[in-house]
């Protein structure tokens, strides 16, 4: 991001929020039933309870119940309460969260909120449904809504902005160039075509190398996306085959549109402080502009607050105007790169960014066959080799066996923000003992589910209809595999 952005906003809320009094304010206040200074919604809950004779409160407790000083404890001393919680000035707890949204994962209507429009407060998934979908693909709505649930909102209310940077304003029209580890960057993406030299056809290498072996062939004359390249070698997929194609022998067509990098690091956001004062919440941010941030079109930031915490007719949100930048030399920790796995990367780009889209594409006989042992001894098929071994080479050739799928749809569910990990482990083989396995768990909503890409494509490379049996399954579920965990990898 080059350019500040400035928002301020305006939100409705009635919710409920906890007191912090000015020390020394009040010594055994009336009210302050525990007597450690602060007026909270617990002490009205203790109150409303003792009225309702659901509880009792202590001799000492009683003494301080008599809020308005009438002689009587009855609904006038919890309205006062009430009112002593709203005058109080206070900081609210909160936590804060920032979703940097590519320009594929969009709608036009985004584009036509003003800078100072669309925040609202949501206190139910529904809500927060029917608030998202207005601006954001089906892939960003479904990941919030999972972070979001109907158990959330049971506790906890949400203060949601979506904001739209227009490029031409923001200095966002270019493309960010990637740069792949290989040399190869983004500058060269497009449509290709085999060169007017080439009449049989175009190998698809398996190395960045002309004697390496060829994987497939283009014919003459056909189109193909080049993803990465440099001046002699060019990242494609052909037909279900990745590879490297030889660029003096192409000619470009067209080039591709622009990729806007979303790296996970960098919030360009900082929310600073949650307040409440006189019947409005206030919550204050600043921009953080970093050296290394690559522009998004479209952010959407999120402030949770507890209810117990919290009480307001009205809230408003402002960003204040000075901009922090975070240089280069206070960034040299992250990753050089804006993506920790550039080749999974490229390829939630090629079929979008979802994750059952990405389940299919590494589990589907039809663009990824099956290879291993029995077809390569020396191919590793253990847990000392990472997970990115694995799953390269599954992207780049295509072919692979249950740690190759299950490393590519990890890398995958990773980038599209999801909690994954690759197991290694065993499960029971129909000839008798228990064989090598390769599988990822994700927790959703702190539950662990198993997706299991090789399994699904051993049934649809059988013939079986319920490939998908496998995905978000939990252990020990009926139809499918006894998994036996032995540990991750790395």
């Amino acid at each position: 991001m080059k350019h500040p952005k400035i928002l301020s906003l305006m939100m409705a809320s009635v919710i409920a929020a906890t007191g912090v009094l000015p020390a020394g304010a009040y010594a055994a206040v009336n009210g302050d039933f525990d007597g450690n200074g602060v007026l909270t919604s617990e002490d009205l809950t203790l109150l409303q309870d003792h009225i309702l004779a659901k509880k009792t409160l202590t001799s000492e407790q009683a003494k301080l119940a008599d809020i308005n000083g009438d002689g009587t404890v009855d609904v006038h001393d919890v309205a006062e309460l009430r009112k002593l919680i709203l005058k109080t000035d206070r900081d609210l707890q909160f936590k804060k969260d920032i979703n940097r949204v590519d320009s594929s994962l969009i709608k036009d209507e985004i584009k036509k909120l003003a800078i100072d429009k669309g925040d609202v407060v949501v206190t139910s998934s529904a809500e927060l449904k029917t608030e998202l979908t207005k601006y954001f693909a089906d892939s960003i709505v479904n990941n919030l809504l999972t972070k979001y649930d109907d158990k959330f909102f049971a506790d906890s209310v949400l203060l949601l902005k979506p904001v739209y940077y227009d490029a031409a304003k923001y200095g966002g029209g270019t493309a960010a160039v990637e740069k792949l580890s290989c040399g190869c960057d983004s500058s060269y993406a497009g449509v290709y075509t085999t060169g007017p030299t080439v009449d049989i056809g175009l190998n698809i290498r398996k190395e960045h190398d002309y004697n390496s072996q060829s994987l497939g062939v283009i014919p003459a004359g056909a189109k193909f996306n080049v993803t990465h390249g440099s001046a002699n070698w060019g990242h494609v997929t052909y037909n279900g085959i990745s590879g490297y194609v030889n660029m003096n022998f192409v000619t470009k067509v067209s080039s591709a549109a622009p990729v806007v990098q979303t790296p996970k690091s960098g919030q360009t956001i900082a929310i600073d402080s949650v307040k409440y004062s006189g019947g409005t919440v206030t919550v204050t941010a600043k921009e953080v502009v970093s050296a290394n941030d690559k522009f998004v079109p479209a952010e959407v930031a999120q402030v949770v607050v507890p209810k117990k915490d919290y009480y307001a007719n009205e809230a408003k949100w402002k960003v204040v105007t000075s901009t922090t930048t975070t240089t280069t030399t206070t960034t040299t920790t992250t990753t050089t790169t804006s993506c920790p796995y550039p080749l999974a990367q490229a390829r939630l780009n090629v079929i979008g960014r979802d994750l059952k889209k990405a389940f299919n594409d590494c589990s589907n006989p039809n663009v990824m066959s099956y290879y291993g042992r029995k077809q390569d001894p020396n191919f590793p098929q253990d847990d000392k080799t990472s997970m990115q071994w694995y799953a390269d080479y599954g992207f780049k050739n295509r072919k692979g066996n249950c740690y190759v799928m299950a490393a590519m749809f990890c890398e995958m569910a990773k980038l599209l923000g999801y909690d994954a990990t690759q197991m290694s482990g065993t499960v029971s083989l129909g000839t008798g003992g228990r064989g090598p396995h390769s599988w990822v768990e994700i927790k959703i909503n702190g539950t662990v589910y198993v997706f299991d890409p090789d399994c699904a494509w051993e049934c649809l490379a059988n013939g079986q209809p319920n490939r998908f049996a496998y995905y978000q399954v939990r252990y020990g579920s009926s139809g499918t595999w006894d998994y036996e965990k032995t540990g991750v990898v790395k």
